[in-house]
């Protein structure tokens, strides 16, 4: 199902028009095949509807077109599933929800120049100016892409990858609860000792605040002093 990430301020990118032609995976570098048994998918993933134009599937990979009307191609060889595939309002960045063997992850796609796919690990979560995007993922396992918090800087032409913080409490639930100011992040996840099988939406919750912190980011406890205080 095609969802468009909600935008949480005035876009800094221009809308590009759509590809008139959609790209041909075949003509992506053939990836490591998945031994027999490694995966069970049969076919290409689903492209949504609404972005057929932009976006081709094959067996093995995803071809995304860029703004300039190139190829960015996305190995999709060792995935079984996708969920939850958006494309911003701005037209530059796709992003989805897949799942493999024991692993799952969220990938970032940015069309401008040759294009870039970054391994985000959970939905992704843009600052206010869209000059920062945040995700947060923990799970007993370890089966994620990722494990904590991380944050990248986008740049008119990049992706770069400021923080990562896997030393965060062991806790369930942990959730982006959005930005307060460009560089101040609101955190939450559920209460220790509580029965993790206990339905999110009526459990307590314990809140921290993430800021940067010398050249990476810290989380802790929300306190009054510590607080994000927004304008």
């Amino acid at each position: 199902m095609l969802r468009w990430v909600p935008a949480s301020a005035a876009l800094i990118f221009a809308a590009p028009a759509l590809a008139a032609i959609t790209p041909d995976p075949r003509l992506c570098p053939k990836p490591v095949v998945p031994e027999a048994g490694e995966r069970e998918r049969t076919k290409p993933l689903p492209v949504p509807r609404g972005l057929r134009e932009l976006l081709g599937s094959s067996l093995y990979h995803y071809a995304l077109s860029t703004l300039g009307g190139g190829r960015i191609c996305i190995d999709t060889s060792w995935t079984e599933s996708v969920e939850d595939i958006a494309l911003t309002p701005d037209g530059r960045f796709l992003s989805f929800r897949w799942y493999g063997y024991e692993t799952y992850g969220y990938k970032l796609v940015d069309r401008t120049g040759r294009g870039q796919v970054i391994e985000i690990g959970a939905q992704p979560f843009f600052s206010p100016t869209r000059r920062l995007v945040a995700a947060i993922d923990q799970t007993e396992s370890e089966f994620g892409s990722l494990s904590g918090l991380a944050v990248w800087r986008v740049t008119p032409t990049a992706v770069v990858e400021v923080a990562r913080i896997e030393d965060i409490p062991r806790l369930d639930g942990w959730r982006i609860d959005g930005w307060v100011e460009e560089e101040c992040l609101n955190l939450s996840a559920q209460r220790a000792g509580q029965d993790p099988a206990v339905d999110r939406a009526k459990a307590l919750r314990d809140r921290f605040v993430a800021r940067p912190y010398g050249k990476t980011w810290r989380v802790q406890p929300v306190t009054a002093t510590n607080r994000c205080r927004g304008r």
